[in-house]
């Protein structure tokens, strides 16, 4: 079964106004899209993020939001909470999970929004499926793919007691591609993206990472 890893970006004026707080403020530090599913009636998209960042500021930018009917906040630890989302459908959403919307073809989650309209996230299905995608996404938006490959993963295998920011700078380590073969990523590109010292984001890597070796292990 064959994968993309995709980065998408959207130009400025078709961001979702949560994207674009994020780029416009430094209160969310990262947000992730874990699942989603519109209505078939009331075309509610209803949506749950996690966000790592301040949740006073996110709560205070999610209310003006002019689709967005009602949200519920569970805050985590570490500056981090879930953000369960019910907003009214645009245009743009519909087409844009349109594309997606193949039987041979699947988003897996998460998807991860970063500043200035980016969106990193992995789909698999059929090699012939997947180029047709690009040509089905709305107006606004670029793609760039930048790993294509055999899908190899195992859910579930690696419960572990990660921190938050574990998991973030795990995560950041693989979307800037640290773990690719070959590496195509280091620790000053993850430490960027976390906005903290390369020393602090490898602590932050070894000490999770020591976690996953010693639950293959265990």
């Amino acid at each position: 079964m064959r994968y993309l890893r995709l980065e998408i970006k959207y130009a400025s004026e078709y961001q979702r106004p949560m994207h674009r707080f994020m780029t416009e403020s430094e209160a969310i530090k990262r947000e992730w899209l874990v699942t989603w599913k519109v209505g078939v009636e009331d075309k509610i998209a209803y949506t749950l993020f996690y966000v790592v960042g301040d949740q006073e500021a996110y709560e205070s930018a999610l209310s003006t939001v002019e689709s967005m009917e009602s949200y519920d906040i569970t805050p985590v630890r570490d500056e981090a909470f879930y953000a369960f989302v019910r907003g009214r459908e645009t245009d743009q959403s519909r087409q844009f999970y349109t594309a997606f919307e193949q039987p041979t073809l699947m988003v897996v989650p998460p998807v991860a929004y970063r500043p200035n309209g980016t969106v990193l996230f992995d789909v698999v299905g059929e090699p012939a499926v997947l180029e047709d995608v690009r040509s089905e996404l709305p107006n606004g938006i670029t793609v760039n793919v930048r790993k294509v490959g055999e899908y190899d993963a195992s859910p579930g295998t690696f419960e572990t007691d990660l921190t938050a920011r574990q998991r973030e700078a795990l995560a950041t380590a693989r979307e800037a591609g640290y773990y690719d073969v070959p590496r195509n990523g280091s620790v000053e590109d993850v430490a960027e993206e976390l906005g903290c010292a390369p020393s602090t984001a490898s602590n932050h890597l070894r000490k999770a990472e020591a976690q996953l070796v010693e639950r293959v292990f265990r």
